[in-house]
């Protein structure tokens, strides 16, 4: 992989963005220790809580996370299957994992843009048609998070009404999202129109331009929703995924002692998986701490045991899959300098990611 010599603004920028994210994080982090941080033993609690943690889940949630990610890739299959045949665990496990291992490191959820650029270098795919794939992943993920989210919230008992209704928002929000997903797959030509006439005025006619052919090209990534029984098996896959992705979230409250019902962990996974959107630093460091506060703080006054328990789900996640992710990479014989410099150079407006991708193939 090659990058080109003239940076574009946003990786030239790049450290502007890091610097955020370090801020979001560190206040995230602020919110979620600012009640032990007033309790003057809360020390002797996170050290007590982390010494009665029963540490025989570890195995199991190393297993539980292998499965997830194995999931995924499985997952990503069906979504590629409109553009060509590939095996999960030579083609497609190893980016999955890159992916995710390098968003534990790298700033701005760059690893999901090194993942698209080597799979499509390795599969000999366009850019743009592997992006698609990723942007459906995202898609079916938020389905399935907020679905079980949404479970968690009307089944639970004794929240409150207001909670209740800011669920049915969001399952608003996420309706409008698959209606436009669906325009955009079954009717291009009128999605188009919609985004050129809400976007003219305010986004740069070179910038739409590019925008537009990316979404042209970029519908083939999406042909997998023109198939129901493939449709079937990704719904199937991204649930099951984030189902076993709750059971560690499980098995991280029941180490330490924590309300642990698998709706409690339905709400923890939704609001974790949200909360990892937001722009924060590598590897979602208080983020993660300040989603498990904010909903276990409702069940329980535990607060040691609670950031304890989000610190060993944080960090067993995050070891396993960024050496995972670290050692894929390594197999490409891409550096890690080389895969962020790369995932820089593209990093500029959306339209022009294709573009980016030629060179960069040009450049192999």
């Amino acid at each position: 992989m090659s990058s080109s010599s003239t940076p574009t603004p946003l990786h030239r920028n790049r450290w502007i963005h890091l610097a955020f994210g370090l801020a979001v994080s560190a206040v995230c982090l602020w919110v979620a220790a600012r009640e032990l941080l007033a309790d003057p033993e809360a020390f002797s609690k996170a050290k007590n809580a982390f010494a009665r943690a029963d540490y025989r889940t570890l195995v199991p949630i190393m297993a539980a996370t292998a499965i997830f990610y194995w999931l995924k890739a499985l997952r990503w299959r069906l979504l590629l299957m409109p553009i060509g045949q590939f095996r999960t665990s030579r083609d497609l496990f190893p980016f999955v994992m890159i992916g995710f291992g390098l968003n534990n490191v790298l700033p701005v959820h760059m690893g999901e843009i090194v993942r698209v650029l080597l799979f499509a270098r390795h599969a000999r795919v366009k850019v743009s048609a592997a992006a698609a794939s990723v942007v459906l992943e995202r898609i079916f993920d938020s389905m399935s998070v907020l679905t079980l989210l949404g479970f968690g919230l009307i089944f639970v008992q004794d929240l409150s009404p207001k909670i209740r209704f800011n669920t049915m928002l969001v399952a608003g929000c996420v309706a409008v999202l698959v209606l436009a997903m669906l325009l955009y797959v079954f009717w291009i030509q009128k999605f188009i129109a919609i985004v050129n006439f809400l976007l003219c005025r305010i986004v740069p006619a070179s910038w739409l331009t590019k925008l537009t052919g990316l979404l042209i090209s970029g519908a083939t990534g999406l042909a997998a929703l023109r198939q129901p029984r493939l449709v079937g098996g990704i719904i199937a896959f991204s649930l099951a995924s984030w189902v076993v992705n709750g059971i560690v979230i499980h098995l991280a409250l029941w180490s330490f002692g924590l309300p642990s019902s698998l709706l409690i962990s339905c709400i923890v996974l939704g609001l974790t998986a949200v909360g990892a959107a937001v722009p924060s630093a590598p590897g979602y460091v208080g983020v993660i701490q300040l989603c498990f506060m904010t909903v276990l703080s409702l069940f329980t006054d535990d607060h040691a045991g609670i950031f304890a328990a989000s610190i060993y789900y944080h960090l067993t996640e995050y070891i396993m899959v960024t050496l995972t992710g670290l050692y894929y990479l390594n197999a490409t014989g891409v550096t890690l300098a080389q895969a962020q410099a790369e995932a820089a150079f593209v990093e500029s407006p959306v339209g022009e990611l294709v573009d980016s991708a030629n060179i960069s193939r040009q450049n192999v």
